[in-house]
Order: structure tokens, then sequence, then C-alpha cells
């Protein structure tokens, strides 16, 4: 599978992938399109008042313009290059993350440093009725306290009730015994 290619990189000689992951396209472009005519909207008020304004000129109109044109361009130019290189995945001893936007990053969480797993499905997952939802972890080394940020999390991940139960299963079978 190309997915677990993906990963040769960063796995331990004798640690094998057991599930793979990828976030759910259109919750991914969706929200992000949302913030892109949020901001547009918020700058069209300034805009629109420059019309207005009779000692404004359509210069700085026009610049307001390309200006939230060029934002809205590289907010989706990102979010495609993120969404083509994140994937997620669970091991035999921990879990995975790929991501980034011009290079590959790649974090990973020891089992034996999990202390808490989160589900959250908000608003814009429940409007969306593609039951999609982010799944998070939690350790000592980086504890679940802002709901919003968390360092390791499978965003937009697609039935995230069931990956939540999957994943348990999978780091309570290998957690290594105290």
């Amino acid at each position: 599978m190309k997915e677990l290619e993906l990963f040769k990189p960063v796995l331990d000689a004798d640690e094998e992938i057991l599930k793979v992951y990828k976030p759910n396209k259109f919750r991914t472009y969706f929200g992000t399109v949302l913030v892109c005519i949020f901001i547009t909207v918020l700058f069209m008020i300034p805009i629109i008042a420059s019309f207005l304004d009779t000692e404004t000129s359509i210069a700085t109109s026009i610049g307001f313009i390309v200006f939230v044109v060029v934002f809205d361009a590289l907010t989706l130019l990102l979010i495609a290059l993120w969404y083509n290189k994140t994937i997620f995945a669970v091991t035999n001893k921990r879990i995975l993350i790929r991501t980034g936007y011009i290079g590959v990053d790649y974090k990973g969480l020891d089992y034996d440093t999990i202390g808490a797993l989160t589900v959250n499905v908000n608003w814009l997952d429940k409007l969306l009725k593609k039951d999609t939802g982010t799944l998070s972890f939690g350790s000592m080394a980086s504890p679940m306290i802002n709901t919003a940020n968390y360092k390791f999390s499978f965003l937009y991940i697609k039935n995230p009730y069931e990956v939540y139960r999957e994943v348990k299963a999978i780091i309570d079978a290998n957690k290594p015994k105290k």
C-alpha cells in the first residue's frame, strides 16, 4: 500500500503499521473556504467604505481587493499542500502523523506516554453531516490544555468515534506493561 511506504523513513526495524487514516477531503477544504469567505467579507467592509468615500483613490480600493484575492488564493494553496502530505498512522508502538506544506514533517507519540484520548466533533462537523471529527492524544510532554491546539491530532477523520475505539484498542493491546 502506498500510504505504508510514506512512513518508512521513521519506522523502527520491528515496527509495523496497523491502521492508516486520511483527513476527510471535503471537510478539510470546506472549513478553509469558510474561513476565506469570512476574511473576504471582513475585508470587503473597508473596500465598500472606500468606494463610498470620495477621498479614497480607486488604486487603494483595488489594492484592498488584490490583497484579499491573493490572501484567499494562498490560503487555498497552503491547505491543498497540507492535505496532500497529511496522513495518520497507528503502529504496534506509537501513533504517527505525517504532514507538511513544502517539506514533510513527522510526529510520533509512543503508547507508554499517551495519557488521554479525546474526540471532538465541532459545529462544522455536525453541520456538514459528513461524520467527521478530530481525535487528539495527550501526554505529559504534550498535555491537552487548549482544545484548539492539540499537538497530536488526527484532524477531520471520518467516523471519529469508531476510530477512537479502534485506536484505543490498539493502544491498550500494545502499551508496554509496567
